[in-house]
């Protein structure tokens, strides 16, 4: 192998290990911020109905239609949920995925045979991404919709 291309070679390696370090990092973030996100916006929803409920005795309210914003804030819940998973899971195949280039930049190294194959890695993770971006639409609806329905639920008849 001639010298400048080993110098290509090793430069390939180097970004795609340092990539896969970058999303491994990035994983541990939507982790993070995902759990967060999700208690402070249906969660407190959630929270909040429920002491407006309990403190509220002088205003009439209907309780069924408060039961469906509380079942759309905790269908939100679930929906955050998911959506920070699939982000999660997402972030975990392309790190494998730039990790596997990583590898077959180390054989093209030793002038082997690339070992490992990225493209399922990349199709999961775009796959997993996709769900988690549906799953936040999703969990926003609820959202949405559980203000319709608390905001319904105590309004003037």
């Amino acid at each position: 192998m001639e010298k400048p291309d080993r110098m290509h070679i090793e430069r390939e390696f180097a970004s795609q290990n340092a990539e896969a370090t970058a999303r491994l990092s990035y994983s541990i973030g939507f982790a993070q911020s995902g759990l967060q996100a999700l208690t402070l916006i249906n969660g407190g929803a959630l929270v909040a109905l429920f002491s407006f409920v309990a403190s509220s005795s002088a205003v009439t309210f209907d309780l069924a239609t408060l039961w469906w914003a509380f079942g759309f804030f905790a269908a939100g819940l679930v929906f955050n949920i998911c959506a920070y998973l699939g982000a999660h899971l997402s972030q975990d195949r392309f790190y494998i995925m730039a990790q596997y280039l990583a590898w077959n930049a180390q054989d093209e190294m030793a002038d082997k045979a690339a070992s490992h194959d990225p493209i399922p890695s990349y199709k999961s993770g775009s796959i997993a991404q996709i769900a988690a971006i549906l799953c936040a639409i999703l969990a926003l609806a609820a959202f949405i919709a559980g203000c319709g329905f608390a905001l319904s639920g105590v309004a003037p008849k």
